[in-house]
């Protein structure tokens, strides 16, 4: 099982607010509001934070064995979208920087719907800074990268280990080199959803998203879990 980074529990009315603090990762859920918050307009008591980080507060539905990864996406609706399957699945989501959009955007917050109090997210400014805090993680984990150059079917069976952390590039370009480097090195595979490419370039980011996720899940639960 791989270990992921500690969350932290606000109140839903901070979560635009939070999700802008780029070095830190929280988890976003409901919560009765608490007294140690600050009033609106300000930043959110640290004290509370901090001691609520202390207390190892943790949700009981959020897979340790699988972590989605967007790097550097472009388009709001589909960070959006995905995070909403994340939230249906109780998968971590990752975001590397730069982003195409501010994390605030009222196009993302809207595709998210009212699911994003109920999202793991962390936000790396950097590849570098995400590789960084992937090689601190402890336990077995594996990168595989999802492109229209991958050599691996995404169904391929036995393809999915607990531990694997799921790479989707932007919309635009795709994955970086250096993201597939990290790939070699960890073991891992660069996969391929296929299509007909007759007259379709590629999938939508969200959608590929989808189906890689949910085939891991099959693979890993069974097929009727």
């Amino acid at each position: 099982m791989t270990a992921h980074c500690n969350n932290w529990a606000v109140s839903r009315s901070w979560v635009s607010r939070i999700l802008t603090r780029k070095r830190t990762s929280y988890f976003l859920r409901r919560c009765p509001s608490r007294s140690s918050t600050s009033s609106a307009g300000s930043q959110p008591d640290e004290t509370f934070l901090a001691k609520e980080l202390q207390t190892g507060s943790k949700i009981s539905w959020l897979r340790k064995d699988l972590s989605v990864v967007l790097v550097n996406p472009q388009i709001p609706q589909n960070t959006g979208t995905i995070a909403r399957t994340c939230a249906a699945t109780g998968v971590g989501l990752h975001l590397v920087g730069p982003l195409g959009f501010e994390i605030d955007n009222s196009r993302l917050k809207r595709a998210g719907l009212d699911y994003w109090p109920y999202v793991t997210v962390k936000i790396h400014n950097s590849w570098q800074d995400f590789n960084s805090f992937w090689s601190e993680q402890q336990g077995q984990k594996r990168l595989l990268a999802f492109s229209k150059a991958g050599t691996c079917h995404y169904a391929t069976p036995g393809l999915y280990k607990a531990g694997d952390w799921l790479l989707f590039g932007a919309e635009t370009t795709g994955l970086p080199q250096e993201t597939y480097d990290s790939v070699t090195e960890s073991g891992g595979e660069v996969v391929r959803v296929p299509i007909v490419e007759t007259h379709v370039r590629s999938l939508n980011l969200a959608v590929s998203q989808g189906i890689g996720l949910y085939e891991a899940m099959r693979q890993l639960d069974g097929p009727h879990s």
